[in-house]
């Protein structure tokens, strides 16, 4: 995800060769990094056993593959189920369960982080980590009850994974979506209170304007309903819950949306004069998103065709074991064919989810009329000149067609800026084909102090897009801090401090991860060979 949300595959490369450790972005590549390792050993550890069980399968003669033999046997790391491998696997997943939670933590929060640290309406806010830590778990656990429940309807699980699980995930779903409410109740009380300008118009917009439709569908679909849902005791049921997991996903996927979109339509600049900023998603951001999600569900798939979807060992040592219960037919192999039916589900839900959630922020868009890039080939000439009148000094731009002045043309003068052009007005020509607006006095520019100008015809529509763009000198050399920047995260070197503290964190999570193996190289050197 880190891959798509920069752009590029291979702006990934500018994080280790230019990376700076006052970057958040630094952060995120780095503590995703080590979420992922942890992950993938907190998955692994405690499926060795079952990986054993599938290892001894094949050497008894049933039908499997010989790559797959291979890799069962490999992966189960000589298990044979002794009371010392007992020991060290269950050291290992304590070790594991303790540190992989300050570790999803900071993955969310580094990743609000990235948010919180720029100047937009709607992110610059302290609230932003807690409220995305909260909302992962909520749209995680949403997520999860739904999983199981494709699982367990596709491989006939019904009697090891029961209601009463699903009652259990339910109710943290509830405690998880209450606690999302109040976090964002938190995040919009402040903006709307005393926030500044570009936030109260960015509320505005949220609440009663263009993204209403989405946000309030937000909190109707994934907030109100599903919670208001399960508090009700009769539909404490695996379909209503299922049902509420559903409806969270598809809240959560309009809550990126809305945190997304509305921001970056109202920025802190202006935008230029009679024209709004209004986002349509293209082909190209309709396949990345619909190809996540097809990636995310390849992956549960993938998995639930080379490995056990409930534990297997844990099963049989538990209360309600195969054995208790009469001996019933054993769990389909997950590779059998209810997997084609569990992929066409899941495929549904996805697509479902997708094609919903857009549709109802969808309507919360501004209708433009499309724009056109094929248009008139400009007319007219437009020169621009500084000149001084009256003690003040003004931008001038002559508009001629064929050689002769062009009057009652509308000029829209901007600066180029940055992030974008600074509209300074628009005003219309005189007899002489001249309109001028007051240079901007302060205005910082280049090293000379120049600035780049822009002046364009918006009126009358023959003669749109008749434009001119030229270097204007007169605005604030940008000078350079002659005696460096200080010591601090903002500095082009990272205090001491900061990186020994981060260093610690990270090499502390580190070290438990290389215990891990420790346990599991004492595992493997403690089998039995038989």
């Amino acid at each position: 995800m880190i891959v798509i949300d920069m752009g590029g595959p291979d702006r990934i490369l500018y994080v280790f060769t230019h990376g700076r450790v006052q970057s958040p972005i630094l952060w995120d590549v780095l503590s995703l990094t080590t979420y992922l390792a942890g992950s993938l050993l907190y998955l692994y550890v405690p499926m060795i056993p079952d990986v054993a069980i599938l290892r001894d399968r094949g050497a008894a003669g049933s039908p499997m593959r010989a790559w797959c033999r291979r890799l069962y046997t490999i992966l189960a790391l000589g298990w044979r189920g002794t009371p010392e491998q007992h020991r060290l696997l269950h050291r290992a997943i304590a070790v594991l369960a303790v540190v992989i939670i300050p570790v999803a933590i900071s993955i969310h929060t580094v990743t609000a982080w990235l948010f919180g640290m720029t100047l937009r309406p709607g992110w610059h806010s302290t609230i932003l980590g807690p409220d995305f830590v909260v909302g992962a778990l909520y749209s995680g656990m949403a997520a999860v009850i739904v999983a199981i429940a494709v699982f367990r309807r596709a491989f006939g699980l019904g009697a090891v994974i029961t209601r009463e699980h699903f009652m259990k995930l339910g109710f943290l779903l509830v405690v998880f979506g209450i606690l999302y409410s109040y976090f964002m109740v938190n995040e919009y009380l402040g903006a709307g209170y005393v926030g500044p300008t570009a936030e109260d118009e960015h509320l505005r917009e949220l609440l009663h304007g263009r993204f209403a439709t989405a946000f309030w569908a937000m909190a109707g679909i994934g907030l109100i309903v599903p919670v208001g849902l399960l508090l009700i005791p009769r539909f404490r049921t695996v379909r209503w819950i299922v049902a509420a997991a559903v409806l969270v996903n598809v809240g959560m996927w309009l809550k990126r949306y809305i945190i997304i979109v509305p921001t970056l339509a109202t920025p802190f600049m202006p935008p230029e004069l009679g024209k709004s900023l209004v986002y349509r998603p293209t082909w190209v951001e309709w396949s990345i998103t619909v190809g996540a999600f097809s990636m995310f569900a390849l992956l549960y798939l993938g998995f639930a065709r080379l490995f056990p979807v409930v534990s297997l060992w844990e099963l049989a040592e538990g209360p309600q074991s195969a054995q208790a219960k009469g001996g019933q037919a054993e769990h389909k192999h997950v590779g059998a064919a209810p997997a084609a039916v569990g992929t066409a589900r899941a495929l549904v839900v996805t697509l479902a989810t997708i094609v919903v959630g857009f549709g109802v922020a969808s309507r919360a868009r501004a209708q433009q009329p499309a724009t056109t890039e094929t248009k008139a080939a400009p007319l007219a000439s437009v020169a621009l000149s500084v000149v001084t009148e009256d003690n003040r000094r003004m931008i001038v731009a002559t508009v001629k067609r064929e050689e002769k002045p062009v009057e009652g043309a509308k000029v829209l003068f901007r600066v180029r800026r940055t992030f974008g052009n600074l509209a300074l007005g628009e005003e219309t020509t005189l007899d002489d084909g001249t309109a001028a607006v007051p240079f901007p006095e302060g205005l910082p520019g280049d090293a000379a102090g120049a600035l780049i100008v822009i002046g364009e015809v918006t009126a009358p529509a023959e003669l749109a897009l008749s434009r001119a763009e030229q270097s204007l000198s007169g605005g604030t050399p940008a000078a350079r801090e002659s005696g460096g920047m200080p010591r601090a995260l903002w500095a082009p070197r990272a205090p001491l401090g900061f990186i020994v503290a981060v260093g610690s964190i990270v090499g502390v999570v580190w070290l438990s991860y290389l215990f891990v193996l420790s346990l599991l190289w004492r595992i493997w050197k403690g089998r039995v060979i038989s």
